[in-house]
């Protein structure tokens, strides 16, 4: 285990008010379910660092990212960390179907996560199709995601792959018009998902902003508002869109 890896805690399992990013599953669940999701659930929060799973494990819960950011990381045989995909606010971590990972599941920063337990949960959806039905388009959702994070490393160019980072982020900020984001990683962090140099991030982040495609909001370049959305979808190169897909509900 790397030096800065934490295991991750058990601090019980207490009943948690339910979080926004998640009130479609109760408005489908019955109210014996609702009751059981509510008992089971659980609000923890880990320091960065904390390891949830290693590679070749499998997790025993489920849940949703609150706040903060977790890695899938791969460890190379030379000792050098690869991070292949974050998971940020309202994303789905765990499987439904218990599976070893590929991973390592890391918090990169603080995280909030809210939890369920991988049997009784399995056993809850087996209960309630219309609820497994929606998980299921949840679980859909993150195969998405995890695609489209992976189209980040196309870019030949760093600003290609930067303008790409940005539309996905921007995609889940809330509201209309000028998006501002927050960035869920740092410099470190980002680089090495990039594939690229901290001070080649730095170059294209300023490019961008000189650019006006988007304006820094602090002096540490860790908030931006996205000035011309249309314009960052051109640099990115790829095939990408402003609105989030729609499924049915």
């Amino acid at each position: 285990m790397d030096d800065d890896a934490k295991p991750a805690e058990d601090r019980g399992r207490e009943p948690v008010v339910w979080p926004e990013q998640c009130r479609s599953l109760m408005r489908l669940a019955s109210d014996a379910s609702r009751a059981a999701l509510k008992a089971m659930a659980a609000e923890r929060e880990i320091p960065a660092g904390t390891v949830l799973a290693e590679d070749g494990q499998s997790l025993t819960e489920v849940g949703y990212v609150l706040e903060g950011t977790l890695g899938m990381v791969k460890l190379l045989p030379d000792g050098r960390r690869h991070i292949i995909g974050i998971l940020i606010p309202t994303d789905l971590f765990g499987r439904v179907f218990e599976l070893p990972l590929s991973f390592r599941v890391v918090a990169l920063t603080r995280a909030r996560l809210l939890t369920f337990p991988l049997a009784p949960f399995q056993a809850l959806l087996e209960r309630e199709p219309e609820l497994e039905r929606l998980f299921m388009v949840h679980v859909l959702d993150e195969l998405d995601a995890a695609r489209e994070w992976l189209l980040l490393m196309n870019g030949q160019r760093v600003i290609q792959r930067v303008a790409s980072y940005l539309i996905l982020l921007a995609r889940r900020a809330p509201g209309e018009g000028a998006a501002e984001i927050t960035l869920p990683l740092g410099r470190k962090n980002l680089a090495q998902f990039l594939g690229a140099r901290p001070e080649s991030l730095s170059r294209a982040f300023a490019e961008l902003a000189r650019r006006q495609v988007i304006k820094a909001l602090d002096a540490r370049g860790e908030r931006y508002r996205i000035l011309d959305p249309q314009r960052l979808l051109e640099i990115s190169g790829q095939d990408l869109w402003l609105d989030p897909p729609q499924r049915p509900g």
